[in-house]
């Protein structure tokens, strides 16, 4: 069985970054797009649908940090994951505090970002599944409380005219 293609959008300000992942994810069957920083990828998200955002953290004009910080405002359930080669500056904790669903240090091998990629996109599916059958239930629940005052009102209409 085929896994789901998806299209990701990756953000790197080098080149050779921006080219491995687009290989990797290309290789995997998903659809790519690449921006340089964080200004050129919420431009880019503007006018594509993604289903996952793939960032550097230390980027100029607009790091990764803010980035996510502004995905996750603007664009919330679009899973995103922050990758960098520094230890010191920025920690997994920094990345998810500001909406990272993932968090992986560079480098890393081919099974590892794939599991990742796989994992932080099906969580993604899963949660956004679960908030659709909780909007389904709450609209249940509307129409019956509808339903239960409109009977309420229709027996105390009764009533009155039974006096």
């Amino acid at each position: 069985m085929d896994s789901p293609k998806y299209t990701i959008l990756v953000v790197d300000d080098e080149e050779l970054i921006r080219e491995l992942v687009f290989t990797i994810l290309s290789n995997l069957g998903h659809s790519c797009i690449t921006a340089t920083d964080g200004i050129d990828a919420l431009d880019k998200l503007k006018g594509e649908n993604f289903d996952a955002v793939i960032t550097d953290i230390k980027m100029p004009e607009m790091d990764g940090i803010i980035l996510t910080r502004e995905i996750s405002r603007q664009y919330p359930g679009l899973p995103v994951m922050v990758m960098t080669g520094f230890d010191e500056e920025y920690s997994a904790g920094t990345a998810i505090s500001v909406g990272a669903r993932e968090f992986i240090k560079k480098p890393f091998s081919l099974e590892e970002f794939s599991l990742r990629l796989r994992k932080m996109i099906a969580d993604s599916e899963t949660l956004g599944q679960l908030k659709i059958e909780k909007e389904k239930e709450e609209d249940v629940q509307d129409i019956m409380n509808e339903l239960e005052a409109a009977l309420k009102k229709s027996e105390e209409t009764a009533k009155s005219k039974l006096r």
